[in-house]
């Protein structure tokens, strides 16, 4: 003999009031506090005689992908299957959801496609470009040394007659000591040194 109050709710009752609530919010967690507020059934009730069926469907099937550790949260198929299995909107209710997500990962997966393409095609672009710089770099190099060579060689005056340079810098301002500082020829410079 059961002790208490009679119930005022079957089961079946429930599970319909359950199923109503399901199709009409589909996807959405449920608890005991929100079926209060929107059924009108106590939610003590709910928690004492529904909390089985409440946390299946509140339960997201766990979709592995062998490429991540994480899953990823889809519905309870099955538990959506058994609990509409009477009644054809409602699991088509149920189900939108799911197409829904469905219909949401195949565009990321396709943007991601594309995100992919454009990724190595910057990074091809990226290679040709790191390439094009190195050897604009060792141009500059060989131009900066080159550069430096004549502008040696043209304070000289040995390498100013012989190769026709002009004088790019200048070591003195004055001009008979530049003559002397300029002039690789030594002999030249300095007569009185050397014995003829």
């Amino acid at each position: 003999m059961k002790k208490g109050a009679p119930q005022k709710y079957t089961d079946k009752q429930l599970k319909d009031i359950l199923l109503k609530y399901i199709s009409k919010n589909p996807g959405k967690k449920i608890n005991p506090s929100i079926l209060e507020r929107e059924t009108g059934v106590n939610r003590f009730v709910w928690k004492r005689r529904m909390s089985e069926q409440i946390a299946m469907i509140n339960e997201p099937m766990q979709l592995e992908n062998t490429e991540t550790e994480t899953s990823l949260p889809l519905p309870n198929v099955v538990e959506l299957v058994e609990t509409y299995w009477n009644n054809k909107s409602g699991l088509i209710s149920a189900l939108s959801h799911f197409n829904q997500m469905l219909n949401a990962l195949h565009q990321k997966a396709k943007e991601s496609d594309t995100i992919l393409k454009q990724n190595q095609d910057l990074a091809a672009n990226l290679s040709i470009k790191e390439k094009q710089i190195k050897m604009l770099e060792n141009e500059i190099k060989l131009l900066r040394q080159q550069y430096l060579e004549v502008a040696v060689k043209s304070t000289y005056k040995t390498f100013q007659d012989e190769e026709a340079l002009e004088k790019i810098i200048s070591i003195t301002k004055n001009k008979k000591s530049e003559d002397r500082a300029l002039n690789a020829d030594i002999v030249k410079m300095y007569p009185e040194l050397f014995d003829n």
